[in-house]
């Protein structure tokens, strides 16, 4: 059950991640599109530009897992990824 591209970039993120997690790869994307920078920016406060692309990148694809599996959010995906971030970090 895909939803329109254009209907994507409105859709709330509880949507979004509902989407997610039977594996709808244009939920998934949109939701790397609209909170991969604030990953990048609190990942970049905590170290050099290069390693936090690796962090951001490691932390969304360990939430994409989790949430296939039923966890992970369910409402604040951007607070679920800059704590995953934080973790990757640590």
């Amino acid at each position: 059950m895909t939803m329109e591209a254009s209907r994507l970039s409105t859709a709330a993120d509880p949507d979004l991640i509902r989407l997610a997690r039977s594996s709808d790869r244009a939920a998934i994307e949109e939701l790397y599109r609209r909170h991969s920078p604030s990953a990048l920016r609190f990942a970049r406060s905590l170290t050099d530009g290069v390693t936090a692309d690796d962090l951001v990148a490691e932390a969304f694809a360990r939430i994409l897992e989790v949430m296939r599996d039923g966890g992970g959010p369910t409402v604040s995906f951007r607070a679920y990824l800059l704590a995953a971030v934080r973790n990757a970090y640590a």
